[in-house]
């Protein structure tokens, strides 16, 4: 007989990138998970972070605010590139990625209260693997502060 140890084990590595995020929390959850509005929460409901990684399997990201283990979600990547202006002059981003997601993993990132969520995609389909790679593709084409406009370096 084989004994297991429990453990969840990851089955993808992951692709580090930096992209900004929502998580959207599922309507079943919603009694139970609200944010403070005095927090820097855009809604009751929403989070902001930025992605660290992702996989087919999920992705990781940080967060200002808590979120438990277990907590359903939708999870919202932009694109980094602005897709116009806002009237008060503030850029307008488009949505690059959504997912339905469950937080599978919860830590304290730092003494600020910053924290690490790990999330796995709920039933991704075949084609994930496929949204995953522009997802990591999109990451690297985002505006680079040191160019100024001028031509390549080579």
């Amino acid at each position: 007989m084989t004994q297991t140890s429990g453990l969840t084990i990851r089955q993808y590595a992951r692709e580090a990138l930096e992209l900004h995020v929502e998580f959207v929390v599922r309507e079943e959850h919603r009694e139970q998970v609200r944010f403070s509005p005095m927090s820097s929460a855009p809604q009751p409901h929403v989070t902001r972070g930025a992605a660290q990684d992702v996989s087919p399997g999920g992705m990781g990201l940080i967060s200002e605010h808590f979120v438990p283990r277990m907590c359903e979600g939708t999870v919202r990547v932009y694109d980094p590139n602005p897709v116009t202006t806002a009237a008060d002059g503030s850029p307008v981003y488009e949505v690059a990625f959504e997912h339905a997601v469950r937080v599978r993993r919860v830590t304290l990132a730092s003494h600020e209260p910053t924290y690490s969520l790990g999330l796995a995609f709920v039933d991704p389909g075949p084609d994930i693997s496929e949204k995953v790679d522009r997802l990591i593709a999109l990451a690297g084409k985002g505006p680079d502060p040191e160019d100024t406009g001028g031509g390549s370096d080579g």
